[in-house]
């Protein structure tokens, strides 16, 4: 009896260790543990439309639809879990929040919103279109934009659009009449009930033949406004910009950590993306070169530097990257259009990331001899378009030659300066732990 005891014992203890291989090496998806982001939202067979850059799922509804107890069924990012949870009931008369939390711990929140159809209240663009040259807009729902792009050299001054909005609703500038798309044009849809709902439309004329201009270094300066000795590193950073070329680097304040809290008079520059690249991090000032992350050993003191900024610049160029910014002064718009070509034939899992920086901003600095009430903050990161880890752009193999597009819009906060904006585009691969291939600068105007 006593045998047989010990050998039940001892199949559990064989069994607990394969399982804890299995734990440990399959299914685990190495670069699995930060991601957090809602793959699929149905509900009743509706499937919600994600919008992953504003963080937003979107269901339509027909019109008399109950939604003060919907049950959605829920898909998210490999190890990641969802508060609430999959399969709990729900009132969607308001915006419901949901937070996605990673295997590490970081967490992203959605915005679910049920839209229950309403003839009186539809106010839609449904499509937009210029006949000649022809072009099919993108209407994203969620954010209220709409992006045409059209070939090379296209005069976009007199450009007549056909509209289609919802059954009774109007809009204005009304369908037909020619418009100059040189900047962002803004279209009011009225519902029949009155009640209105503002679209940007933005015109991007692709780029031409695309001459390599050199590999260009991101350099991320984590410092804090609270931190005694980054204004010392920062100065370091630059002074090393001038020496190696400008034209080869770009150093982005990230203001993050517990140095970089808006206390009493010290400016507020935190961001959710610069908080996620700092990670558990607890010291200042750090640096990293050409990643997305201080993570894999790659946090710098400002005295190491030199080597891989100049190995950075020294290396191939794998892709150009060609921006193209609209700015409307009067609401403030901005649209981003990206076109990345690859330079080589090359292999990964490419994501495009775009930031928007801040330069010449005057603020309270601690210093060495005190605080400095009239401090230059320079290239301060005020935020991403798209996200911390930016979006897919392509996986796989990719030849020399190919192109690829992004497109956004934001609307530029009232304190900020636009003409000391810049809008910052970077390709990163994946598959070398988020490291940055390209980067490229762009004044917003």
């Amino acid at each position: 009896m006593k045998r047989i005891i010990k050998t039940g014992l001892a199949l559990l203890a064989a069994l607990f260790v394969m399982n804890a291989c299995d734990v440990k090496e399959e299914p685990y998806i190495k670069g699995a543990d930060d991601e957090k982001a809602i793959l699929s939202f149905v509900v009743d067979e509706v499937e919600g439309t994600i919008d992953e850059s504003s963080k937003t799922v979107t269901l339509d509804f027909a019109e008399g639809t109950e939604v003060t107890n919907l049950v959605p069924t829920i898909k998210v990012s490999t190890y990641a879990t969802i508060e609430p949870a999959s399969g709990v009931a729900q009132d969607f008369t308001d915006p419901v929040l949901y937070t996605v939390t990673a295997y590490n711990g970081t967490t992203a929140q959605y915005m679910v919103t049920a839209d229950v159809h309403n003839a009186d209240n539809e106010k839609r663009i449904l499509s937009f279109k210029v006949v000649e040259p022809a072009c099919t807009g993108v209407i994203n729902e969620a954010a209220k934009t709409v992006t045409l792009t059209f070939p090379e050299d296209t005069d976009v001054t007199q450009l007549v659009p056909e509209i289609e909005v919802s059954e009774g609703a109007t809009i204005d500038p009304a369908s037909g009449v020619a418009q100059d798309f040189t900047n962002p044009v803004s279209y009011t849809v009225t519902a029949q009930n009155g009640s209105t709902a503002v679209y940007t439309v933005t015109a991007i004329v692709e780029t031409g033949e695309i001459v390599p201009t050199g590999k260009v270094v991101l350099v991320k300066d984590f410092t804090g406004s609270r931190c005694v000795h980054c204004p010392a590193a920062a100065e370091y950073a630059h002074n090393l910009q001038q020496q190696l070329g400008e034209e080869h680097i770009f150093i982005m304040a990230v203001h993050a950590g517990s140095l970089a809290q808006p206390v009493g008079q010290y400016p507020d520059f935190l961001t959710d993306e610069g908080t996620l690249w700092y990670g558990n991090n607890t010291s200042h000032p750090l640096f990293a070169v050409d990643h997305v992350a201080l993570t894999e050993g790659n946090a710098l003191y400002y005295e190491q530097l030199d080597t891989p900024v100049a190995e950075g610049i020294a290396e191939e160029q794998t892709f150009e990257i060609v921006i193209t910014n609209a700015y409307d002064e009067a609401s403030r718009q901005l649209s981003v259009s990206a076109q990345i070509v690859a330079l080589t034939d090359i292999e990964g899992d490419f994501n495009v990331t775009v930031g928007l920086v801040e330069d010449n901003i005057i603020g309270w600095q601690i210093t060495p001899t005190g605080i400095n009430r009239e401090y230059v903050f320079r290239n301060v990161f005020r935020g991403s378009l798209n996200g911390a880890e930016g979006e897919s752009m392509a996986n796989g193999s990719l030849t020399a030659g190919e192109n690829f597009f992004v497109q956004k819009s934001t609307t530029l906060r009232s304190d900020f300066n636009e003409d000391e904006c810049y809008v910052v585009v970077y390709v990163h691969d994946k598959t070398q732990n988020g490291r940055i291939l390209q980067t490229t600068v762009k004044r917003v105007k």
